[in-house]
């Protein structure tokens, strides 16, 4: 996948939270889900944290499934 085709699929899973929700980013602090799509869609470095996260949990979810 190409570096817009994750971001894009990032903002499309963070969308589907309540506006109220908050993402805890380990040592970077606490942010709200549309500080979260903001910095995805800026490539900012939270963004950049979030995108990592979200393609190890769904290449996770892939090995499982192959199990």
């Amino acid at each position: 996948l190409s570096d817009e085709e994750i971001r894009k699929l990032v903002m499309a899973r963070l969308s589907v939270l309540s506006p109220d929700t908050n993402i805890s980013v380990g040592s970077e602090g606490n942010f709200t889900r549309d500080q979260a799509l903001e910095s995805v869609k800026n490539g900012g470095k939270i963004g950049e944290k979030l995108a990592e996260v979200e393609m190890e949990w769904l290449r996770s979810l892939k090995e499982g499934s192959s199990t």
